[in-house]
């Protein structure tokens, strides 16, 4: 099969299109034809070796984890599902191929809407369940303020609509040419960064704190700082990693999360999308050829990039495959 392929750590600009085998169906899973595969920090990460010493891979690599398709075998013991099902979730398999595999029980995987297509479905699955995780450990009450940093990627996409939804006053970060697009996602108060420091200003507006920040750019001590903005006992929710919770200030809570799917949560939030009760913000789709440069855009500052990346096979966007019901949505 054809496939982005990563021969050694380095720069993306390595990465080639060619050809390696297909994924060996085995029992229990599914394997799909990808259609659209949406572009993670964390694929660019692994590539580049940024995270090899806790999370070597082996070369030849295929990146992606996020992809949307349709179910092309099915493997043995696989019960509910049919070739042709449209899917979406994070693989098990790299994703920037023709086909990837996935556990026929795993609750990183969905059935794809009909009202949904394949692009957004694939910019949904590790930035929605990760915000959905975040917005689990930050356990939102009513009219509690959030300060947000990192609100215009694809974390904080997902991050603001879903907090929004469970009643927080959101505060945002951004340029001042995001603040239309934050507003509306639902963001209640903007900080342009571009304006000076923000924990400044988001201390001059909110003198007695905020209740809770969602950090998912910040790591290590930098994480210090976000509790000059905090009300006491105050909550920090980092998606990374940073200091012991005895290095923050008394009565502070730290939860530094990783992706926890639970039951029907990527349904949820395909159904929420199709929706359109859940806005999936793609900054620009790549040809299939154009992979390796999705991930050099990634992080190019001139680029700027809102919401997901998503690398598209021409014309498979039309081809839904067979969108059976999802499964009821439960509430986060």
């Amino acid at each position: 099969m054809k496939a982005l392929i990563v021969d050694n750590y380095g720069p993306p600009q390595a990465a080639r299109i060619g050809e390696i085998d297909k994924p060996q169906l085995k029992d229990g899973s599914l394997l799909v034809k990808i259609h659209a595969a949406g572009i993670n920090p964390f694929d660019y990460k692994l590539i580049t070796g940024a995270v090899k010493d806790f999370m070597p891979i082996s070369f030849p690599h295929v990146p992606g984890m996020d992809g949307a398709g349709s179910v092309d075998e099915i493997g043995k013991g696989v019960q509910g599902w049919q070739k042709g099902d449209a899917v979406l979730g994070m693989f098990d398999t790299g994703t920037l191929a023709e086909f990837a595999l996935i556990s026929a029980k795993s609750t990183r995987l969905a059935r794809k809407p009909e009202a949904l297509d394949f692009a957004r479905a694939a910019a949904i699955p590790e930035a929605g369940l990760t915000a959905t995780t975040i917005v689990r450990a930050a356990a939102i009450r009513q009219g509690q303020t959030v300060f947000v940093i990192g609100a215009t990627g694809g974390l904080g996409l997902f991050a603001i609509q879903l907090l929004k939804s469970r009643g927080a006053h959101v505060v945002a970060t951004g340029k001042a040419i995001d603040a239309e697009y934050l507003r509306q996602l639902g963001a209640d108060n903007i900080i342009d960064y571009g304006a000076g420091d923000a924990l400044e200003q988001v201390h001059q507006r909110y003198p007695n704190g905020v209740d809770v920040v969602v950090d998912v750019i910040n790591t290590g001590d930098a994480l210090l700082r976000d509790a000059q903005v905090m009300r006491q006992g105050g909550t920090l929710v980092s998606s990374l990693y940073g200091p012991e919770q005895s290095s923050f200030p008394s009565g502070t809570t730290v939860h530094y999360i990783q992706l926890k799917a639970q039951d029907s949560d990527l349904d949820d939030l395909a159904l929420r999308a199709a929706s359109g009760e859940l806005h999936v913000e793609i900054g620009q789709t790549y040809a299939f050829s154009e992979a390796a440069q999705a991930f050099i855009d990634l992080y190019d500052p001139a680029k700027h990039t809102r919401g997901k990346l998503v690398v598209k096979w021409s014309g498979e966007l039309q081809k839904h495959g067979r969108c059976r019901h999802a499964r009821q949505r439960s509430s986060l």
